[in-house]
């Protein structure tokens, strides 16, 4: 018997039931209550961070719960139904307390991002091989014609206090293991009280970073204060490009470019990696995000805004901008502008 009333769900199943050592009770909400009343990760959570969380839940199943993501195993951020049984389970959390959602329900909404006209989209979610970047006209113009790509220091995003978007540790990443299940104890066996959760947290040295992200989404405008979105066509071509260039400003430093990896700092998965550079909390994960970065070797330290140039990204990309009067008149009309040769 459900403690709390399920969603509208997905008609499809992944295509692989029985990945992750998952069957067909994985993808059951009767079931979700019961994994969580077994291990009740949020039971220790404050009120305030659970509310935070469940809107960031809803903020990510608005943009990430799609027919393409249906077909993805569970497991996986990647999947619709993985935002499905967050958001029951954190629901479930709150009728637990007896507290009342933060929001009106969404019981009887049925999610379902369908992008209308996309100028392009990836193969499949998360495949990095189109890439799109959301900005101010003029920088989307000079990354346009010039090939003219600002790098910064990862330390920088800690001090963007009025950009939720972009406020993150990107040198350090937090997980928490609840602490109702958790034992810890000194050298001789002694029992050490837990009053919280106990924190976990993974670090390293500063680097630079430039970020994009792999899908089209409008709704992105908003979060970065952008009017204009660059689309890259060739991943791979402009990432040899953007490598070829930074060598001549960053000699001997490690490259690396991928997709974010976004996990719940409360449910870690078996054998799940987090990295300060590659792994994100989950509550950015509608963001989509793929990443450059440059680590430093030898006692490298990144020393302010560097400034890449490509050259012309001529026929590698196309630029869209944002020709709507205001946001209240709706949905924003994107006209296609080629970049100059």
């Amino acid at each position: 018997m459900f403690r709390v009333p399920n969603l509208y769900l997905p008609e499809s199943l992944p295509h692989s039931i029985h990945s992750f050592g998952d069957n067909l009770h994985s993808y059951e909400p009767e079931f979700w209550e019961f994994q969580y009343q077994v291990y009740r990760y949020l039971e220790r959570v404050a009120d305030g961070f659970l509310i935070e969380r469940y809107k960031d839940i809803l903020r990510n199943m608005k943009a990430l719960i799609s027919r393409d993501r249906d077909v993805i195993p569970i497991q996986s951020f990647l999947s619709s139904w993985y935002w499905f049984r967050k958001e029951h389970q954190t629901r479930l959390e709150f009728a637990l307390r007896g507290v009342s959602l933060p929001v009106a329900s969404p019981h009887g909404i049925r999610f379902n991002n369908e992008v209308i006209e996309a100028p392009v989209r990836p193969r499949h979610p998360n495949a990095g091989d189109v890439l799109f970047r959301y900005d101010k006209r003029i920088h989307i113009q000079e990354l346009a014609h010039e090939g003219k790509i600002r790098i910064r220091p990862a330390s920088d995003f800690r001090q963007m206090e009025h950009d939720r978007a972009r406020q993150d540790e990107e040198q350090l990443k937090r997980s928490f293991l609840p602490g109702a299940r958790t034992r810890i104890t000194t050298q001789d066996g002694r029992n050490i009280p837990i009053l919280g959760d106990v924190e976990r947290t993974v670090s390293m040295p500063d680097y630079y970073l430039f970020c994009m992200t792999c899908d089209w989404d409008p709704g992105l405008l908003a979060d970065f204060g952008a009017d204009t979105c660059i689309v890259i066509k060739d991943a791979e071509l402009f990432a040899r490009r953007i490598e070829i260039a930074a060598t001549r400003l960053l000699l001997g430093w490690y490259f690396h470019h991928n997709p974010v990896n976004y996990f719940d700092p409360y449910e870690k998965l078996e054998n799940e990696y987090l990295g300060a550079g590659m792994s994100k909390d989950f509550r950015f994960a509608y963001q989509r995000e793929y990443r450059f970065l440059w680590f430093p070797q030898n006692g490298g330290v990144p020393d302010g805004f560097k400034f890449l140039e490509l050259g012309s990204l001529g026929d590698l990309a196309e630029v869209f901008c944002n020709n709507a009067a205001s946001p209240q008149q709706g949905a924003p009309e994107y006209v296609p502008q080629a970049p100059r040769p």
